[in-house]
This record gives structure tokens, sequence and C-alpha cells, in this order.
């Protein structure tokens, strides 16, 4: 028995002398050498473990991570065959995690989508449908769905003016919507329904006119829903043409996984195009989905439909296309928002529990729609009888947006063990905030800071791309600054960049079950990252809004380049050089 622990005990010193060469040299890597297809050096890797470590270099293998460290301890892992790639001082970052976003729906009308996220000019945002006029056929759609509030055009908060958008585009019809309010559109959208824009004082509800008796360009009710149903039905053909060019898009903006949140109107032919382009390896940003229970193709009040939680998954491609759980909407009658809580009757109440129970019971994940602090209570209180029968700490339960949450909240959650994912829709509707709550109370809306100093790992994502920027510079530009589009003060409940960089990347890995392939760049994880233009630490704060990226790797593919001249122009077809919107700043 001696000889074996002495043995062992000869073992345990030979593995620990190897750590500490490890540690001197500088490199993290297997024990078993293998030889990397990539090595990138003479870099500022943030690799956002638990310690925030910064290292020079990256080995990467099989889409995976090998070894990080010093630039001459990686360098000499590689071999004859080995690519050596210098960033020459670039920073990197873990590839960016949107928690939650609406991209199913958004994609199956994606392909005639202008966007104007961050864009502070109004000439600029004609210019941009103006080049897209110039791209098309006359006759076809230009649309813009959200993304934009009238506050963000600095030279023109307004809103737009017909006879503007028909100089932009005088042969095509052109609707822009307001979030999910009214809408803008040109001479020869009112056409295709029937409106003379040149007659004056039509009586037509939802057709607002100017001083002069003519449509103003402002639709609205009767008006609006006419517009709506006269853009042209879609097909899976163009469906899939708009997913590809809204992965596209993601990947130039640094983002490498979604958490799509479903929500109104998401119906199921809406997952088809995702579904094809997974099977044929052709996605180039993880997807992550819920499972919608409510059939929005019925109604908006029709109940859940439980029987499909027994449907499988139709297709699921390792971690690019998968079904985490069930949300955003539960049980309609709870739908809420900052200034109208949830509904609150006993069988209101009684039903919710009855709908978590059987989620409870088959162990699946929720990430639960839910902004009032008195409905976050209302469902905090179902919970906690739920948790009397189930744990319900390892389904990672996630309430998202929380607004509202105050703090005595927080500390309910954190009891249960349960999570909060946050979205950056006051940098685009903070205005709003502001006139339902006053500036102050507005002020403490969306409590990052509270939710970090309650030691809860909360996520950060978007919630575009109707309501918010689809940009996460945008998303971190809030979170640090607490400013708004037009570079308005709203929020005191700011947090320090490396939190926000945390809660964007590792704290969204876990919320999506991902946390040990995903969220940082350590060895043996996914190679998802993001090469920027400027360094995320050091520079002004009031310049992390107009970070790009220079490239985007996913899985050890780089799905977007236009700024680092060796890798040549992107593989997936994107524009060499980002839409300038997605950064301009006032």
């Amino acid at each position: 028995m001696y000889r074996v622990w002495a043995r062992l005990l000869r073992v345990l010193q030979v593995l620990r002398l190897q750590a500490l060469i490890l540690m001197v040299i500088g490199l993290y890597a297997p024990r078993v050498q293998a030889v990397p297809e990539l090595v990138l050096y003479n870099a500022r890797i943030l690799v956002v473990d638990e310690s925030f470590s910064e290292v020079e270099a990256m080995a990467i293998k099989q889409g995976k991570i090998y070894a990080i460290g010093r630039n001459h301890a990686v360098r000499a892992l590689a071999a004859p065959s080995t690519v050596l790639l210098d960033i020459q001082g670039r920073t990197i970052i873990p590839g960016l995690i949107d928690n939650h976003i609406h991209a199913i729906r958004a994609a199956w009308r994606w392909h005639r989508e202008v966007r104007l996220d961050g864009v502070t000019s109004y000439q600029e945002a004609l210019q941009r449908i103006s080049q897209q006029a110039k791209k098309i056929p006359a006759g076809e759609w230009i649309t813009v769905i959200g993304g934009f509030v009238e506050h963000q055009f600095l030279d023109q908060p307004d809103g737009f003016r017909r006879a503007d958008l028909d100089m932009a585009a005088p042969d095509n019809p052109v609707y822009l919507q307001h979030l999910f309010d009214w809408g803008y559109v040109n001479s020869q959208a009112l056409a295709r329904i029937g409106v003379d824009a040149q007659v004056p004082y039509q009586q037509r509800s939802g057709l607002l006119l100017d001083s002069t008796g003519l449509p103003s360009g402002i639709v609205t009710k009767a008006t609006q829903r006419a517009i709506l149903t006269a853009l042209p039905e879609q097909q899976t053909d163009t469906g899939r043409q708009g997913v590809m060019q809204l992965q596209a898009l993601l990947n130039q903006l640094g983002i490498t996984s979604i958490l799509d949140a479903g929500g109104f109107d998401t119906l199921p032919q809406y997952y088809l195009p995702f579904e094809q382009l997974a099977a044929e390896r052709a996605l180039t940003v993880r997807v992550h989905y819920l499972q919608q229970l409510i059939p929005w193709e019925k109604s908006f009040r029709a109940p859940p439909d439980m029987t499909r939680l027994k449907q499988g998954e139709k297709i699921a491609i390792a971690s690019w296309y998968r079904r985490i759980g069930v949300g955003e909407q539960l049980y309609m009658p709870v739908q809420d928002s900052l200034s109208a809580a949830a509904s609150s009757s006993l069988n209101v109440k009684k039903a919710f529990r009855y709908y978590a129970a059987q989620l409870a019971e088959k162990g699946i994940h929720l990430h639960l729609h839910a902004v009032n602090d008195h409905s976050i209570n209302q469902h905090l209180d179902q919970f906690e009888r739920l948790s009397e029968r189930y744990n319900l700490r390892p389904l990672r339960w996630t309430f998202a947006h929380a607004d509202g949450i105050q703090l005595s909240t927080i500390q309910r959650v954190e009891a249960l063990g349960l999570n909060v994912a946050v979205h950056a829709r006051p940098w685009l509707i903070g205005y709003r905030f502001q006139h339902q709550q006053g500036i102050e109370q507005a002020a403490m809306l969306t409590p990052m800071r509270s939710l970090t100093e309650a030691g809860l790992a909360w996520g950060l994502g978007s919630d575009s791309p109707i309501v918010a920027s689809m940009n996460p510079f945008h998303t971190l530009d809030w979170a640090v600054n607490g400013t708004m589009v037009d570079g308005r003060p709203l929020s005191r409940q700011t947090v320090s960049r490396r939190q926000a960089l945390v809660a964007h990347t590792r704290n969204n890995a876990r919320l999506l079950f991902a946390e040990n392939s995903l969220g940082t760049l350590e060895p043996g994880k996914r190679a998802d990252l993001v090469v920027l233009d400027q360094d995320y630490l050091t520079i002004p704060t009031n310049q992390i809004r107009n970070i790009r990226p220079l490239a985007t790797m996913v899985d050890g593919r780089w799905v977007f380049s236009a700024g680092l001249p060796e890798l040549g122009s992107s593989s997936t077809g994107v524009l060499s050089d980002p839409p300038r919107g997605f950064y301009n700043t006032h």
C-alpha cells in the first residue's frame, strides 16, 4: 500500500510541475499535443472567464479553441500547415450572444428590409431608402419594420414626410413602421390601397392629412392595416433569402448566437427556412429558439396548446439550431407592460400556475415576458408554490425584460434560483419610460446595477428588431452610459464595461444552457469570436456605440470580414463595409 501511495504522490508531483511549467511559459492548452489549424497572435484577447483574463494569442483546431496564452508559447504549437494571423494589437472578444431577439419572425420578410438603427440624420435615413430603391425593380416594396423612433433624427425629429419618401423612392411603395405604432408611407404605397395622394380631404379611418388636406404620409388604424394587408404574401424561398440576409447582418454586428423569443404572429411556417438551412449546415449564427405554445395562427386570445410540448424538434444540428424551452408567452392574460400589470384574478393565477406546473413536471425551461414588478411578484407567488414540489433551479426559468423589477423582488428571484434577461429597449424608447414614470423613476428602471449587486448573473440582449436596435454595441452603450439613441441621459442603473460584456457573453451562454461551449474564449470551447476596430476596454465610454467588428468567427470559420485584409472578403457574401447606419453617432 505504501508503494502505491508513493507512486501516486510522484504522479501528482509531475502533474503539478507540468501545470507550473505551462503557467510560466504562458500557455493554457490540453496536455495531449496536436497541431492547430489557425493561430491568432499579437492580439488583446479578452477571455471573459471568471477572472476576466487577457492573453495575446489563441490556437484553434476543428472549430474549438485549442490553446490560449502568450505569443511565443502559442506560436510554438504551430506546424508548417498552421495558418498564422497577426491581429496587429486589435482586441478580440467572445462572440456576442443576444438572449432575446425576434429573428425568426423578422426573417420571413427581411429580403425587402432597410434598417435605420442608430441613424441620427433624417437625410441619411432617406438616402438609405433611396439606395435600396436603386437596387430593386420598380414596384417592389421597401419596408422599415421598427428599430427607429422619431426622436433619433436630430435634424428632423417630427417624423417622415410623404413628399420626402416620394423623392427617395418615386417608383416603389414604401412603408416605415414606428415601433408597433403608426406607419409612414409614400404615394406609391397609398396607391396600392386605392388612395390617390393628390386628392384632398379624403375621409378614411387612419389616414392623417396635412395642413392642405392632402395625405401627410402618416397612417394608423384601418389605413395602416390595409397597407400591411397589401404587402405581398411570402413563400419559403423568400423567407430563406431573408434568413441569409439577416444572419449576414448579425455576423457583421458581431453576433454569433441568438435566442429567438417567438412572440406575436410567429407562425409555424416561419421556422421552415431556418430548419432547411440548419439541415444544409448553412447557418452562420447559432439559433436557439423557444417553443410557441400560443397558437398565433388561431387567435391572440387562444389558450396555450400544451400538446405542443409533446412535439419533438424537427431538426437539431449540434449547437446550430435547437429548442431550449418555452416562451416568451405562456398564458396571454398575464401579458403585461411597464404601466399595466398582469391580470390578477384568482382564475388567472390558478390557470397560470396550472400551465407552469406542466413545464416544471416535464423539466422544461421557461423564458417569460414580465415587465411590471407587480406582475413578477404575482408570478413568483405561483413559482414558490411550485417549488414545494419541483426543483426549479436546474430549469433556469427566466424573466424577460423586467424593467420595473424592484430590489426586494430581485431577492425573491435569487432565492428561487431564477434568472433575469434584460434588454436594451430603453436605448430606443426610454423617452416613453420618462413620460410614463417621470425622469427620476425612469432612471432607476431596468436595474442592471441592482441585479449585479444582488449577485444575480443576469444576461443582456436587445428585444430587436422592432422595439430595439439590433446592434450589440448600442446595447453595450446603453448598459455602460445609460443614454438613449439621441444621447439624452436616461438611466442611473449603469454597470462597468466589463460587467456589460460579461452579461452579453458568458452570462447569456448560461441562459442558453451552453456555458460549457460558448460565452468565453477558454480552451475547449467553440471558437466564436469577434475582432474589433477599437479597444473596448480603453475607448472613451461615449464611443462604445461606434465600435465596429472587423471580423467575426463562428465555429472556427470566418463568417464576416471587413478590415482584415489577410482574410479577404466575407464567405457569407455580406458587404465588406457594414451599413453606416448601425454605427452613426450624434
